[in-house]
């Protein structure tokens, strides 16, 4: 019986100081440690200034769950996600809405973007979509120029 408490014992010793499990620790708030936060889950963005919802699909490159999630602790530091834009479509010219549909159809993925923000700890970042209305034709389209990924809004927020 001892000699299993000895290893129980020890092998909580090494998963305790494995660099994943320390950096785990510190990705949930874990004193000591700093964290921010980004979020496309907060209140409506302000659509007066043609900002719309999205989707964080990627932080740093790895895929977020897939149910939504109010926000996203992370580390200080810069992060680059990857958002997918809900712009409202009854909001744009009919040929625009087509065009925009038939370039998310054919370019999947693509159709996403990757921005970078700086986040600072004790921070929470909303995220959203910027309509670029000046850039509505087809060609802009085309080419995923018709909307920017943007902050629209921080607040203090202490980690967990």
């Amino acid at each position: 019986m001892s000699r299993t408490l000895v290893i129980s014992s020890l092998f909580l010793i090494a998963v305790a100081a494995s660099p994943d499990a320390a950096e785990a620790a510190a990705a949930a708030g874990a004193p000591g440690s700093a964290c921010g936060f980004v979020t496309d889950q907060r209140a409506a963005p302000p659509r007066n200034d043609d900002i719309f919802p999205v989707v964080i699909t990627r932080i740093d490159g790895e895929s977020t769950p897939l149910e939504p999630r109010n926000r996203h602790s992370v580390q200080p530091g810069k992060r680059i996600l990857t958002v997918d834009e809900r712009i409202d479509r009854h909001r744009l010219p009919g040929a625009a809405v087509a065009q925009i549909e038939r370039m998310r159809t054919l370019e999947q993925q693509r159709a996403y973007k990757t921005f970078e923000v700086d986040v600072e700890a004790g921070t929470s970042y909303a995220i959203g979509a910027r309509l670029r209305r000046d850039r509505l034709d087809a060609e802009s389209i085309r080419t995923n120029q018709h909307w920017e990924p943007v902050v629209w809004d921080t607040r203090p927020e202490r980690c967990p």
